[in-house]
């Protein structure tokens, strides 16, 4: 006999669905925003009547005559089963159900099941049994809202049957986003969970679907509170969460008070709302957002410390190999999130790349700066480790690569800034200079004309020694740089804020840099006289140092043309 829905169990006998009965149909199956929604529902009634495995089919039968066949899409379940009088008084009365006051059971309000209908079936068929009942029952939807009731061999558990009318390709479609509905509502799924499908014209399939909860990231921590509780964790700038019962998603969203942190939690007693696209905001809720902060501000963050360091160490030592830093995007990311919470690390916990490892620990790659190591006032930076940073290192100073972050190094500089006051933050080219003499063999014979000519002069502005050669760092564009003579040296490291070095003070040594126009013309006219080069360059060079009086301008005219 074919009998309708009913809103009351109590409703006497009817021979089609009511006005009533249609119209809260629709607007149950209309809240379901995605209509493959009723995987999920059939998944989650599964595991509320205890089953220990799911398995979904999708058959397709195609017709011999035209282009449309019959998709059979089934879930199968090996659970306690519906006898006669649930059937009668729950699952075939719109918004009863019977695990309203079961706190065990994810699915209420007695709506789930009727979101099989946004799929579009012709008919919806629901065998189902008990284990220990003489014979199972098989229910027969139909689109009128209309059902049947009759009676079919024993069996254990539901399975649930949606009949569609669909072509080749719309059956191919079908089962495409089967895959990716199960993906997504059923990835943890407390139960394995396989999809298998059959004359599929995409090609027959069969997936495992459930995995275990966990988490992917560079950084990322799992932690089981209790049986019934889990949470997955990973660092990462674009922050969101996912909430979950029993492995089937109840709502994931970008709205979270943890920045930087993408996580979600599965925990029996969260549950949906009312309208099913959404968490409740309870107890349970606020646990899971405490317990998941918590955990953010301690075990994860002290793996993010961990994991900072090893990526800084990893790209200053692919730099130090003339190679490609290989954290380059992933450094400058943490570097903006460890200035906030939850992680915001001290300064003493940031693993700084270093340009070259110091002279007293070659094997040290990084840097912390913690109290007692390193200590000096100033932090230096470079983009690009160079001749000047590699002396540095030599001296035991260490200079700050920020280069290994690539277009992000910005972000480290920030880091760098935050820690370290502003003013003591410096690029390591604002302070040094690095001068160093070429050696006579590997200079052109008109260069050594020109050093030989230069020689007989410098006592007129007191110098001592005179070299062509390079400087790097600061002053790279100036003409000359003066510094102490050593002449055991030919590699002079200068402070610039302290050692004066474009000042020419009596018992110096000038460098002149060969690149440098002015000196690349002097060597050249010292091709056909090298006295005039000499007199006119040294006469530039004391006046742009500020040193050139009457006295020693008349001192070098005299050395210049000796009698």
């Amino acid at each position: 006999m074919t009998t309708p829905f009913r809103t009351r169990p109590d409703d006497g006998p009817q021979l089609s669905a009511s006005e009533a009965v249609h119209d809260a149909i629709h607007q149950m199956v209309r809240q379901f925003a995605d209509p493959m929604a009723w995987l999920r529902e059939l998944v989650q009634n599964a595991l509320d009547a205890g089953t220990t495995a799911i398995s979904v089919h999708l058959d397709y039968q195609p017709d011999r005559v035209s282009d449309r066949g019959t998709l059979l899409a089934s879930v199968t379940d090996d659970g306690h089963g519906m006898d006669q009088d649930t059937i009668e008084r729950s699952l075939v009365v719109l918004f009863r159900s019977t695990k309203d006051r079961d706190p065990t059971k994810i699915g209420k309000f007695g709506v789930g099941f009727f979101s099989v209908f946004g799929a579009g079936p012709s008919v919806v068929t629901v065998d189902s049994g008990r284990a220990d009942a003489p014979e199972a029952l098989r229910l027969s939807f139909r689109p009128d809202f209309t059902y049947e009731l009759e009676a079919i061999p024993a069996r254990r558990g539901t399975t649930v049957t949606l009949t569609l009318q669909q072509s080749s390709a719309q059956a191919s479609e079908f089962a495409e986003r089967s895959l990716a509905a199960l993906s997504r509502w059923c990835p943890h799924v407390a139960a394995p969970l396989q999809l298998s499908t059959h004359g599929i014209p995409a090609g027959d399939r069969d997936v495992r679907i459930d995995r275990p909860f966990d988490i992917d990231g560079p950084v990322t921590l799992t932690h089981r509170v209790d049986a019934r509780t889990v949470l997955a964790l990973a660092v990462d700038p674009v922050a969101s969460v996912a909430f979950y019962n029993r492995g089937i998603l109840l709502h994931e969203t970008t709205d979270t008070p943890l920045p930087g942190v993408r996580w979600k939690v599965d925990a029996h007693d969260l549950h949906h709302t009312v309208s099913r696209d959404n968490v409740r905001r309870d107890a349970a809720f606020a646990r899971a957002q405490q317990l998941a902060a918590e955990l953010a501000r301690t075990a994860l963050r002290e793996r993010f410390v961990a994991a900072f360091a090893s990526s800084s160490s990893r790209s200053a030592s692919a730099r130090h190999a003339k190679q490609p830093p290989p954290d380059a995007a992933l450094l400058a990311a943490w570097a903006r999130l460890a200035l906030d919470a939850p992680f915001r690390l001290k300064p003493a916990e940031v693993a700084w790349p270093l340009a070259h490892p110091l002279a007293s620990d070659p094997s040290r790659v990084t840097a912390s700066f913690a109290p007692g190591i390193l200590q000096r006032p100033e932090r230096r930076y470079t983009l690009e480790p160079s001749a000047l940073t590699a002396a540095l290192a030599r001296k035991d100073i260490p200079v700050v690569d920020l280069g290994v972050a690539g277009p992000g190094a910005e972000a480290l500089l920030a880091l760098l800034r935050a820690h370290h006051h502003e003013d003591r933050v410096v690029p390591v080219d604002a302070r040094y200079l690095l001068a160093r003499a070429l050696h006579t063999n590997d200079l052109v014979p008109h260069a050594r004309k020109l050093l030989d000519a230069l020689r007989p002069l410098l006592p007129a502005l007191g110098l001592r020694e005179v070299f062509l050669g390079t400087i790097d760092g600061h002053g790279r564009d100036r003409a000359f740089a003066a510094f102490a003579h050593d002449p055991r040296a030919t590699e002079f490291l200068l402070d610039a804020t302290r050692d004066e070095p474009f000042s020419l003070e009596e018992g110096r040594a000038l460098l002149l840099q060969v690149t440098h126009p002015r000196v690349a013309a002097a060597v050249d006219a010292a091709r056909s006289d090298p006295s005039l080069a000499a007199l006119a360059l040294l006469r530039a060079i004391a006046l742009d140092a500020g040193s050139l009086d009457a006295r020693r301008d008349l001192s070098l005219f005299t050395l210049a043309t000796p009698s």
